[in-house]
């Protein structure tokens, strides 16, 4: 028998009982849809985690500092040894230092990190209003919880002028000099957990009369593959090197085993709906025996008889996948919009919450047909082995 022809009996026979049918592919789209909703939900937190922990370019930068248990310092010199090697692109180093941050009369004490233009774009540093400073020794960009220790709102520091008082320390000496400057704040960064501000290095190089030790100092390696080789060199070198790109490792092993947790209970659901297709398949197979019997006596093979009940079981499988996917995909947006409906009217932030790789839905569907021929796999075997005799004396 052509596989046209076991086609067209499997959908004849599937249409004859339209409702059971529609039933059981119901059923196998729910269990779908709980796990693509739930996965989609896991890929969505993970990109997003990713998304607000680096750059692109960040996740090509290692970060260098002494060693806890070395004398290297972070210098002018040991710049120049990073500069010589190679897969090395960029190069920014931070120097913090102590200040007294004044503004419209009111004061904290907040970090200056002082840094060169590339600094900003390698740390992925966004500002949430104005923007970062670049080539200008007069500008400033400063963090959240700055403006709010001296109760200033965002945008009423946008553009204006603030007096620092930057304390700078000799870390061979313990010499210590105060020096007054002048910044604009051009930028504000959400962060309400830490005062600090981000400065033009060039402002205060001027001012310092001993050879410059850096906090740190990034390192953007040009090739993405070359990362651990560049770590394993400078870590050779006595010195402390990590990479964004171990974290993000580490964020998505959590987000692997969230994932599989995640499945797990969609897969739950869809081994219930699994005992009913069985179930359908099964009283199908009992009130179809007659038939059974008279298309094996009028020369049908056992093989094809088997092929039929497959064909089903298969189409009820995939229907349900294909409808699970897309149902569960709209519900993922449909709740995605919700929130984010919800999270602006409070001041928030729109965000992607569910991410569903073109991929992982092509698994589904395919994992759904699977799993509707393993659960016809019995029905059919039996269909296949029936005696025609005693099929055609069944009532």
């Amino acid at each position: 028998m052509k596989l046209s022809e076991i086609f067209r009996i499997s959908l004849t026979n599937l249409k004859s009982n339209r409702m059971r049918t529609l039933l059981t592919v119901v059923g196998i789209s729910i269990g779908i849809a709980t796990i693509v909703f739930l996965v989609s939900l896991g890929y969505g937190l993970q990109e997003l985690s990713i998304k607000k922990i680096a750059s692109i370019e960040a996740i090509n930068t290692l970060d260098v500092s002494p060693g806890k248990n070395s004398s290297q310092l972070v210098d002018d010199q040991f710049i120049e040894k990073l500069k010589k090697m190679q897969d090395i692109g960029k190069i920014s180093p931070l120097l913090s230092m102590g200040t007294k941050f004044e503004f419209e009369g009111k004061q904290t004490d907040a970090v200056g990190n002082f840094i060169d233009d590339d600094y900003a774009k390698l740390e992925g540093i966004n500002p949430v209003l104005g923007a970062f400073f670049a080539n200008s020794p007069g500008d400033a960009v400063v963090s959240t919880a700055l403006l709010k220790a001296i109760n200033v709102e965002e945008n009423n520091a946008l553009m204006k002028e603030a007096n620092v008082n930057v304390i700078m320390v000799n870390s061979s000496t313990r010499e210590k000099i105060s020096v007054k400057k002048q910044y604009k704040i051009i930028g504000v960064i959400k962060d309400d957990s830490t005062s600090y501000a981000f400065f033009p290095k060039a402002s205060v190089v001027k001012d310092i009369s001993w050879p410059l030790v850096y906090n740190s100092v990034k390192v953007k390696v040009g090739d993405q593959s070359k990362i651990q080789d560049v770590k394993s060199q400078i870590s050779s070198m006595g010195y402390s090197v990590t990479s964004i790109a171990d974290t993000i490792s580490q964020v998505d092993r959590i987000f692997n085993i969230i994932q599989l947790v995640l499945a797990f209970f969609g897969f739950v659901a869809l081994m219930v709906a699994s005992i009913g297709m069985f179930n359908t398949m099964t009283i199908a197979l009992l009130e179809r025996t007659r038939d059974i019997g008279i298309m094996k006596s009028i020369g049908v093979k056992d093989r094809d008889v088997s092929k039929i009940f497959l064909f089903e079981s298969a189409l009820i499988a995939t229907s349900g996948g294909l409808l699970g996917v897309i149902g569960g995909w709209l519900t993922a947006k449909i709740i995605n919009f919700v929130i984010n409906i919800l999270a602006q009217s409070v001041g928030g932030e729109a965000q992607n919450l569910f991410s569903m790789p073109i991929v992982f839905a092509l698994i589904i569907v395919l994992f759904s047909m699977a799993v509707g021929i393993g659960t016809g796999f019995y029905p059919s075997k039996r269909a296949s082995k029936l005696n025609p005799l005693d099929a055609l004396r069944y009532e």
